[in-house]
């Protein structure tokens, strides 16, 4: 994995540090315990002798938002049927968990958008749809979806706010901000997958993100295979590599000598995990 991020100050402390220290905070608080020493030490003798061990059911609850997501995510997706592939094959519960579940803890009625509902998938559309639903009960859920017959069919099944469309079509994008009416918390990009499409779509879709809001972006493993670089339009070719572009981003977040290209830039990290990453942008 990597972590790409902005500088820290005294006086703004970039979210993601504030959770780390909210999480160390509140597991102290949690763990500590002001008994008589020689009282815990009995009680703890007597529980390993008359009880049985148990895992630990993990709730939905603010403070496990913070130090559990990871936990939260993939136990809510796994409790679901059918099971989205967010967590099976992919292990995407590690940047929902750090990231999402956080900011949803801040921010309960964000605005969210994910393209793709899951239409082409062999168990149906909405397996994603419905652990939002169950995390995020305060959101505003919008779905953007290529296949409109498929919308049309399990609309009442999945979600209301859904917008149709080819992500890799400017027009088709722009009447997706104009539909929904932008400004989202959060967009996901789990669409068609193609280089271009997601390009386009990221292009588009960043400057509608809030200051201080995310993009996460699934599936960039296959982004070198020629299948995902055949979409290609009149702005982006098929030699564009999504995480290429990515790369040259983290170029302008690092090195010295692009230091004024980071301080006209809006993206403040990019955190990097197996086969996806999520931009932060600055407040």
């Amino acid at each position: 994995m990597m972590f790409l991020g902005a500088r820290i100050t005294i006086t703004s402390v970039p979210f993601w540090i504030s959770a780390i220290v909210v999480s160390s905070i509140c597991s102290y608080h949690l763990g500590y315990n002001d008994s008589n020493p020689m009282e815990m030490k009995v009680n703890q003798k007597e529980e390993e002798v008359t009880t049985t061990p148990t895992p630990a059911a993990v709730d939905i609850s603010n403070i496990n938002f913070l130090t559990k997501g990871e936990d939260v995510f993939f136990s809510t997706a796994k409790s679901l049927s059918p099971v989205t592939d967010k967590v099976t094959p992919h292990s995407y519960q590690i940047m929902y968990g750090r990231f999402l579940l956080p900011y949803y803890q801040q921010n309960p009625s964000m605005k969210m958008l994910e393209i793709g509902l899951g239409c082409n998938m062999n168990y149906g559309p909405g397996a994603s749809v419905a652990v939002w639903k169950k995390l995020f009960p305060e959101a505003e859920l919008w779905e953007a979806e290529s296949d409109a017959q498929c919308v049309e069919k399990h609309r009442n099944e999945t979600i209301y706010n859904v917008l149709t469309g080819d992500q890799g079509d400017d027009a088709v994008l722009d009447s997706w901000v104009q539909l929904s009416g932008g400004n989202f918390d959060v967009v996901i990009d789990d669409g068609g997958h193609q280089n271009c499409q997601i390009w386009h779509s990221f292009l588009k879709l960043w400057p509608t993100v809030k200051p201080g809001g995310l993009y996460f972006i699934e599936d960039l493993q296959v982004g070198r295979s020629p299948q995902y670089r055949k979409a290609t339009t009149d702005k982006c070719g098929k030699d564009l590599i999504v995480m290429e572009k990515l790369k040259e981003y983290m170029d302008v977040l690092i090195h010295d000598d692009q230091k004024q290209e980071f301080a006209e830039s809006n993206i403040e990290f990019i955190f990097c995990q197996h086969e996806a990453c999520v931009l932060g942008k600055k407040k």
